[in-house]
């Protein structure tokens, strides 16, 4: 039991660095459109719950337990097949009514889940945790098919990450969130010339069917 205790203590005095580590390579991989991004994802997620559990963070626990974890695993497939000739996935726009029944269900969800937390567990910061769970659940399956819109959902709440992660005690998350809010202006910009890229392919395709079908 000693021993088992004390391997635990020396994995949470390092498990924050390399959470971190591999959070980085996570969104790089994204911003990139690198596959890698997924299996690199269940690797962070496997990394950082001891640490989430131990610092009662147990919305945050649950989110990347029972949220990113099966998100990493359905984007991994979906980027691999999910395109419409069970080819690699391209970015697009979502629409707009899929956003607001987005925002409605991240809302509802966040304001009921906090309320759940605060008054049956000793949960650190409830209302928070619970608003960051359903926004990046929410931001996680933009992710997973491809839409632009996934950087502006993740902005937010890398924004309102900064604070929370530094009042639960750990500064290095904290830290990664403040690079974070600039990865995923990045993120949005370079999904945005991919985005460009594949319309101005698709209506160059469009034109030489046109052309080949009138002549």
């Amino acid at each position: 039991m000693a021993l088992l205790e004390a391997l635990l203590a020396g994995w949470l005095a390092v498990d924050e660095a390399v959470g971190a580590v591999l959070g980085v390579l996570v969104v790089v991989c994204l911003v990139r459109e690198k596959l890698l991004a997924w299996p690199l994802g269940v690797l962070y997620v496997l990394v950082i719950l001891p640490q989430l559990w131990a610092s009662q963070a147990y919305a945050s626990f649950l989110l990347h337990l029972l949220g990113f974890l099966p998100l990493n695993l359905y984007g991994w497939y979906h980027w691999l097949f999910g395109g419409e000739a069970r080819d690699d996935l391209p970015v697009t726009r979502c629409a707009v009514p899929t956003l607001a029944l987005l925002g409605g269900l991240a809302l509802a969800g966040g304001a009921l889940l906090g309320w759940l937390m605060a008054s049956q567990t000793d949960a650190a910061m409830p209302y928070w945790d619970n608003g960051l769970l359903v926004m990046s659940l929410a931001a996680m399956w933009l992710t997973a098919q491809k839409k632009i819109e996934n950087w502006i959902l993740w902005l937010v709440v890398n924004v309102i990450s900064v604070p929370f992660y530094y009042a639960l005690g750990l500064p290095l998350y904290a830290a990664l969130y403040v690079a974070y809010i600039a990865m995923a202006v990045w993120g949005y910009l370079t999904w945005q010339r991919s985005l460009l890229r594949h319309q101005a392919g698709g209506a160059a395709a469009a034109g030489e069917r046109h052309r080949r079908g009138g002549g």
